[in-house]
């Protein structure tokens, strides 16, 4: 495990003490040294970038926040930004041109070979959210006919420079993918083998166009370390690495996480994120769910006269709402779960209605039970205190049938099921709840 040591960088910067600053900075992970470096003021990053070796310098400055990437692209000297995005992987160079300005993007390609230029500008002509974005061309290709002497020598010769040579991409002639072997299966197979003998002829593999939370689906269902990509002709355009699998794992669950808070999706973190950009994504759902909400007043003036009459009643509007919102909120966070880990099919919608259906039904006369007792510590009116739990057993089934349909809705009007959750989920209950509730109350007392 390794012990992350915390270290005042800016302090020995200001002393001049640059041996212990750059033995500090050589004894770091790039990671650790991305979080060292994250809040020191642009002047002093660049010291601490003038310190890094090359290599170390590019997997860091990979590591920044876009913002952060911008304001030091516009500091560093020409030699040196040539030489941290020459040092950069490929995946990682995509990512950075993804994020800057076009003036730029066109500065940064200047500084590759023809050959390489073109392999990134084929990627970016791809969609933003597709498998060909995360793919890498840091990986050992071996072919079929190969005996595993000659894929031995050549994985040495050329895995010193590679991002992962533990799973080897096997292809024909025309680059068309013909199978994967692993690394230990070549080194324990006979060295007058081929390659074809050996490899794994039926190899999971991505489209370029497949969408990148396929790609992640299959990795995490195949427990892969590296997914090759493909295009329309399964010609072998690159690998997609776990390390870049688990980035776009972290930006679906913040964006699910944002979704069921009905916001719109940001993915820089919380400091590098304006304040005027959060309240742009958090003020139009928020708008949008006052206007929704507001209904309740018109319908509570409906049954003014009836609240007049019997003003107890309001006392219970809380506790149904909130058991409401309860209820639905559990029942929508499974379906989620089940529907996004393709537990719960699109087939399944029936099943799953009558599941809840039964379900809610017991949790309403559970909680309607509990109510019916509690209601008499406020009134003693039987009748009343019937009318009110039969009111919140009537809430508790439609509510958790809501939870669990609308995710399906959701899904068939390509829509992320995870916006039926939280605040949009509620405020539907409330609404539909209020409404439920004085229309059974009033039905029985009168």
């Amino acid at each position: 495990m390794r012990i992350k040591v915390e270290i005042d960088l800016q302090e020995l910067i200001e002393k001049g003490d640059f041996k212990t600053l750059k033995r500090v900075l050589e004894q770091q992970d790039p990671a650790d040294v991305k979080d060292m470096i994250e809040k020191l003021p642009p002047d002093l990053k660049i010291i601490v970038f003038r310190l890094l070796p090359k290599d170390k310098a590019a997997e860091v400055f990979s590591e920044l926040e876009p913002d952060d990437q911008m304001e030091l692209i516009k500091l560093f000297r020409e030699e040196r930004l040539k030489e941290i995005f020459e040092s950069m992987d490929p995946d990682d160079r995509v990512e950075l041109l993804e994020e800057m300005p076009a003036n730029v993007v066109k500065k940064l390609l200047s500084y590759l070979p023809p050959n390489e230029r073109e392999n990134i500008l084929m990627v970016l002509n791809y969609p933003e959210d597709s498998a060909a974005r995360l793919a890498t061309t840091e990986y050992v290709e071996l072919y079929e006919d190969m005996s595993v002497q000659k894929a031995l020598e050549k994985v040495r010769k050329e895995g010193k420079e590679k991002e992962n040579i533990y799973s080897l991409m096997v292809i024909d002639k025309t680059r068309k993918l013909k199978g994967t072997v692993e690394l230990r299966d070549l080194i324990i197979a006979d060295p007058s083998q081929r390659v074809s003998e050996i490899m794994d002829k039926e190899p999971i593999f991505v489209h370029a166009t497949d969408d990148q939370e396929l790609a992640a689906e299959l990795m995490k269902k195949y427990d892969l370390m590296i997914l090759p990509v493909v295009d329309s002709e399964e010609r072998l355009i690159g690998v997609i690495t776990f390390d870049d699998i688990v980035d776009v794992i972290e930006e679906e669950v913040t964006e699910d996480i944002q979704k069921m808070a009905s916001m719109s999706a940001t993915y820089t973190s919380y400091f590098h994120t304006p304040w005027w950009k959060l309240i742009l994504k958090r003020s139009p759902w928020l708008v949008a769910l006052l206007l929704l909400e507001s209904v309740n007043g018109n319908i509570i003036s409906r049954y003014e006269s009836f609240l007049a009459s019997i003003p107890v009643i309001a006392a219970f509007i809380p506790t149904m709402i909130g058991s409401a919102g309860n209820t639905g909120a559990q029942a929508s966070a499974l379906m989620i779960r089940g529907i996004t880990l393709n537990e719960v099919k699109g087939r399944d919608w029936w099943k799953v209605l009558f599941r809840e259906l039964m379900i809610g039904g017991v949790l309403g006369l559970i909680l309607a039970g509990v109510l019916y007792l509690r209601a008499f510590l406020i009134s003693t009116d039987s009748l009343l205190n019937f009318a009110v739990a039969t009111a919140l057993l009537v809430l508790i089934v439609y509510a958790n049938v809501m939870g669990a349909i609308l995710p399906f809705v959701a899904r068939v009007f390509k829509i992320d099921p995870a916006f039926m959750a939280g605040p949009l989920l509620t405020t539907i209950v409330d609404v539909s709840g209020i409404m439920i509730y004085f229309y059974v109350v009033h039905s029985i007392l009168t």
